[in-house]
Formats: C-alpha cells, structure tokens, sequence
C-alpha cells in the first residue's frame, strides 16, 4: 500500500519537515502512572526511536517500567486497520478515564 500522504498545509508543512530531517510522523500516547497524567501527540520520530519504522498496518506498546529502565518491553504485532482500531482505542479511553474518576472519589 501506499503510505498515509498528509492533507492541509499545516500537516503538509509538519510530513516535509519531518521527511527533510530523516524522520517520520507518529502518534505516541503516553501514560505517566506517577502523575496519573497522559498525553497523545504526533511527534517526529527519528530513526532510533521503536515508532521509527513502524508500518501502517502495524501497532506497538513500549512498557517502560522499574524492571525495564534501560530498555522498554515493545510489544509489536498486525493492527486491526484504522477503524477497528480508533473504536478500541477510544472504548481504552473510555475504561482509563473512568478507572481514573473511580479513583479519584
């Protein structure tokens, strides 16, 4: 397949900086157990980070955690494709913010 072109000028900006670095755009979402905080943004990553070659059809979860400091446990595997797994992602949120509020009380 072909890869994933940007659309509009702001994304289309972003893809060839990105590309002129060497880089390539990902979204990364990261959870911050300590702070109870997380965050999802697309980032330009280069070619030392896991996302790096990270094919379309493909997911991966870095754990890092006290037993993986120096290196995180990635855990790659085929995605769903990009509806199955946008409703899978957003039903996570769901369960996250609501374990979160729980929590909270």
């Amino acid at each position: 397949p072909e890869p994933l072109r940007p659309r509009g000028e702001p994304m289309m900006k972003r893809w060839k900086e990105a590309q002129s670095e060497g880089k390539q755009l990902r979204y990364k979402f990261k959870i911050n157990v300590a702070s109870g905080k997380c965050r999802c943004r697309l980032e330009a990553v280069d070619n030392s980070d896991s996302l790096f070659r990270l094919r379309e059809n493909e997911n991966l979860v870095a754990f890092e955690t006290s037993r993986y400091t120096t290196s995180p446990l990635i855990v790659k595997g085929a995605a769903a494709g990009p509806d199955l797994s946008a409703s899978g992602m957003f039903s996570d949120l769901l369960r996250l913010g609501r374990a979160f509020v729980g929590s909270q009380s």
